[in-house]
């Protein structure tokens, strides 16, 4: 065996492509043309039929569909309707989507740190309240549920709104209830994920008042027959965006719901395998997950001891890239442009013209964002690298993936002598 780097020259570990992350067949087709021949490619029965069967499965009162995770995360926003200058705690390890729509609505991310589940601190969280403070945004970051007791109780204690960010979680369970039921109003996204149409995104809740605000806010606040404000004059009653999904994209999504138990099976059952076929490597310790909870591993999220390895996380996936396994290192780039209080939309900032808007809106003195550190999440998500999980994973990638990260791992580790 070369026992040398691909990178370096050696033989790479993998050389032929994985499987795919959907799958698409006759079934879905079949979907497609019903809606085609139907001539409803808009908004339609199919969007109202996958709304009705996606609420049925989280076991929640109400689901709208929009076009996105972002376009469901902005919805969640808009239906609790809070104030210009409003601060909204979530964690910087996340997508921007989780909180683009908070800045539209002119409110202020204040960041929280996180712990080794990679997912927000509550003792943290509760320490970032303020006067100011409207809602937390529990991202339940690569599949991993928030600590949502935890949350659901500071929540309570403070009177704010408890928004899931499940958009990378479909079907994960904190203690046993799937995410998504926890919060006031919650968001996913059908972009790739889990459940995919190549796009799309829902929000649900149980709480009617959150419901028809963002029902009328995902849809430009126009009284459809469909909608709260039904019967009214014809007109715009606040500002709002247009969400809408179509019945083309519901028509996957319906089909996709049917095969979406068993992508996570595989996803979970391969993860699971990698997990316990490196186990034995102390260097490299997988994303925690608190007992009682499902982890449904849209990404396996693992963490490097650097000090005893002769790279960085950057470095350790591009040379598993090379060995023939799409790896990502430290989450969005956590350590260089991460997290994402220093992306420059924020950090510079970079959002209302050449104004510091909102960030200075009613505030003696501006938040900067260049000042704010999470210590434990920048520790540990730095040293951080991530593989997307496929259902199509069988026995022998789930062994080529392991023995990748082994070569790897054994080629960059320091000598003992060399670890002080």
């Amino acid at each position: 065996m070369d026992d040398r780097l691909a990178m370096q020259g050696g033989t790479p570990v993998r050389t032929l492509p994985f499987g795919p992350s959907h799958f698409f067949g006759e079934e879905d087709i079949e979907i497609l043309s019903e809606v085609i021949h139907a001539g409803t490619v808009s908004k339609g029965p199919k969007v109202a039929q996958f709304e009705r069967e996606f609420a049925a499965r989280h076991g929640v009162a109400h689901v709208g569909t929009v076009t996105s995770g972002t376009a469901a995360m902005h919805t969640c926003i808009g239906a609790i309707n809070p104030d210009p200058g409003d601060e909204i705690i979530v964690t910087p390890w996340t997508s921007g989507g989780s909180v683009i729509g908070a800045l539209l609505h002119n409110c202020v991310p204040i960041f929280a740190d996180i712990d080794d589940t990679f997912t927000l601190d509550p003792a943290d969280v509760e320490a970032k309240i303020t006067p100011r403070t409207r809602a937390i945004i529990a991202v339940h970051l690569f599949g991993n549920p928030c600590a949502m007791a935890a949350l659901r109780a500071i929540a309570d204690r403070h009177q704010l709104f408890l928004i899931e960010d499940c958009c990378q979680a479909h079907f994960a369970e904190s203690q046993g209830e799937v995410v998504g039921s926890m919060g006031d109003i919650n968001g996913f996204s059908f972009g790739g994920k889990h459940l995919s149409a190549g796009g799309g995104g829902a929000f649900m809740t149980d709480n009617e008042v959150l419901w028809e605000r963002g029902l009328i806010f995902s849809d430009c606040a126009l009284p459809r027959n469909s909608s709260p404000y039904a019967g009214r004059p014809y007109a715009n009653y606040f500002l709002a965006p247009n969400y809408k999904m179509n019945d083309l994209m519901a028509a996957v999504l319906i089909a996709q719901l049917k095969k979406v138990d068993g992508y996570i099976e595989k996803k979970i059952r391969a993860a699971q395998q990698i997990i316990e076929q490196v186990s034995d490597i102390e260097e490299i310790t997988p994303q925690r997950v608190r007992e009682g909870d499902r982890n449904t591993y849209w990404v396996m999220g693992m963490s490097l001891d650097t000090d005893k390895l002769t790279c960085d996380a950057w470095a350790f996936a591009q040379a598993l890239n090379h060995e023939g396994i799409p790896a990502g290192g430290p989450y969005i780039g956590s350590g260089k442009e991460g997290p994402l209080y220093r992306n420059p939309f924020l950090s510079e900032p970079n959002c209302y013209g050449r104004s510091h808007f909102p960030f200075d809106y009613k505030r003696d003195k501006p938040i900067d964002y260049r000042l704010v550190e999470c210590p434990n999440g920048e520790k540990l998500m730095q040293r951080g690298f991530s593989i997307q999980m496929q259902p199509s994973f069988d026995d022998e990638d789930v062994a080529d993936i392991s023995a990748a990260i082994r070569k790897v791992f054994i080629h960059y580790r320091k000598p003992i002598h060399a670890i002080t």
